[in-house]
């Protein structure tokens, strides 16, 4: 996508609420829900490693207009650094057991985990928040660009489609 026709995105919000876990979570869960959104975010985790939770959370800032900045995104990578591991090992557990009589109590503990990573994302990001003062990375630049790159993904028309998908919903 060119950087004239992010005009077609959804316009965000001007004022970022206060962000709670609870409220990531039910960001997260709705509009995850919207047609495409898991589709499109399994195949950014499955094809490129994606974490599907920051990807949510980059949206989130997008949908209310919050600013990213590089010291955020190197925050919230070692968050991930820090709750992923467990949550790949699980992963792998639960896929391994897909058709087991334990496999949706898998998939429940799989989700527990995914919350615990949110929570971790949004206590790093109230921490960066309340310590600098964020630069406008979503209002200065492409959104979808800057998504790309923070996320350290390709800039091909797969990865754009995905990511646009993810943004659009």
């Amino acid at each position: 996508m060119r950087r004239n026709n992010w005009k077609r995105l959804k316009t965000p919000m001007t004022s970022a609420p206060e962000l709670t876990s609870e409220l990531f979570w039910q960001h997260s869960l709705q509009h995850y829900a919207k047609p495409g959104v898991a589709d499109a975010c399994l195949a950014l985790q499955d094809t490129y490693q994606v974490n599907v939770n920051l990807l949510l959370f980059y949206h989130w800032c997008f949908a209310v207009n919050q600013p990213v900045s590089q010291a955020l995104c190197n925050a919230l990578d070692e968050a991930i650094a820090r709750t992923d591991p467990a949550i790949q090992a699980h992963r792998k557990s639960r896929r391994a057991a897909k058709g087991s009589s334990h496999y949706e109590a898998l998939k429940q503990q799989e989700l527990e985990l995914e919350a615990a990573q949110q929570a971790e994302l949004v206590t790093t990001y109230l921490k960066i928040k309340g310590s600098e003062s964020l630069n406008r990375a979503f209002n200065d630049s492409d959104p979808l660009i800057c998504i790309i790159e923070m996320l350290g993904l390709p800039h091909n028309r797969a990865v754009r489609t995905l990511i646009t998908t993810v943004l659009q919903a």
